[in-house]
């Protein structure tokens, strides 16, 4: 029989915020890429053909995925550049110092800003990606409709979080491998991540329905490409 799964609770409003939690993050997520645990979600996003142009992240944190996905992309696509919204002022400090570590301060900026309204212009990015934020966001189907806004017409996004129902084993493996400072914050996430059924239920009040979502190893993954407007020959 399949245990009860218990019902979602929501992680906060405000990100992760102050010096010290982002340093403590910082630190966990240069463990996660020294790992190489980041290259297989970045294989996610080149599979998807999010690989060129212009790109926007959100949440971005310390900044370490996506600066792993400019350094993979900069050299078949000179022109890729990336933005990154975060809603800490205190994680923007560290991805910008972690930018200019990797040599990337010229192809990268950090906006700080709320995802719910973003600061951009509509038709704006040629891909948006994120990861781990997702379950952090308080309006998800607000964020998904800003998604669509901020996205050129056949602009793909890619979004990867943790899911609710990972198995025991999963938690226990993820939370051996990471800072112990952090395992409250990581087991606060799996309580607030979705499950790939309500993500879909969500995503069916936004332009973006019937994006591909589905179960990966240790989380979730949606993916799709905004639909180019219908044109009229009369």
């Amino acid at each position: 029989m399949t245990p009860m799964l218990n019902e979602r609770v929501p992680e906060t409003e405000d990100g992760l915020q102050g010096a010290y939690i982002a340093t403590v993050y910082d630190e966990m997520q240069r463990h996660i890429r020294d790992s190489g645990w980041l290259s297989e979600k970045i294989e996610l996003l080149l599979a998807c053909e999010v690989r060129a142009g212009s790109a926007l992240e959100i949440g971005p944190g310390p900044g370490y995925f996506g600066l792993e996905w400019l350094r993979a992309v900069m050299v078949a696509a000179p022109g890729a550049r990336l933005t990154a919204l975060d809603i800490s002022p205190d994680m923007l400090e560290m991805a910008r110092s972690n930018a200019a570590a990797y040599g990337l301060s010229e192809r990268s900026e950090y906006v700080l800003g709320d995802c719910l309204r973003m600061p951009f212009p509509d038709n704006h990015f040629d891909v948006l990606f994120t990861h781990s934020s997702l379950h952090e966001w308080v309006d998800p189907v607000a964020v998904l409709r800003e998604t669509h806004r901020v996205l050129k017409p056949g602009g793909r996004f890619c979004i990867i979080d943790l899911r609710r129902d990972l198995s025991k084993e999963a938690i226990a493996f993820m939370r051996g491998n990471i800072n112990v400072n952090m395992r409250k914050g990581f087991a606060n996430s799996v309580k607030a991540a979705y499950t790939s059924a309500e993500l879909r239920r969500l995503l069916e009040a936004t332009p973006l329905a019937g994006a591909k979502v589905e179960d990966i190893e240790l989380g979730l993954f949606l993916t799709g490409v905004k639909a180019a407007p219908v044109q009229s020959f009369n």
